[in-house]
């Protein structure tokens, strides 16, 4: 027997249900050095990664218990194959490159203003 589907805790989006896949605007800053407020946008992306991430495998934990489909400790003693940890490795590295955009983005915008600053007008 499935579980119950349970309501949303979130709420609804104004712009018609869509949330903007680019935020509009510059990034806010908060100290005199853009370091620190780089360092503040990864922990805070990690953070609501984590979170998510957190409340998704406790969900999915809870259900398959439920549901007598996992033993309860049956995730904290999985060793993963060799297939799954490969991929395990390529999402990791996908997460990696997300969080650190932030510091991406800022070398590139040194580099272009660096780059102008050379380039005689």
């Amino acid at each position: 027997m499935a579980a119950p589907k349970r309501k949303s805790t979130r709420a609804p989006a104004k712009s018609g249900g869509k949330l903007p896949r680019v935020s509009k605007g510059a990034r806010p800053e908060f100290y005199d050095d853009p370091a620190i407020d780089q360092v503040f946008a990864i922990v805070t992306a990690l953070t609501a990664e984590i979170s998510v991430l957190f409340d998704r495998l406790d969900t999915l934990e809870r259900v398959l218990v439920a549901a007598h489909r996992l033993a309860p400790g049956a995730v904290e003693s999985y060793i993963a194959d060799p297939e799954t940890a490969e991929m395990r490795v390529r999402k990791r590295e996908e997460l990696l490159r997300r969080v650190f955009a932030v510091l991406e983005a800022y070398a590139e915008r040194q580099r272009m203003t660096a780059e102008r600053q050379r380039t005689p007008a």
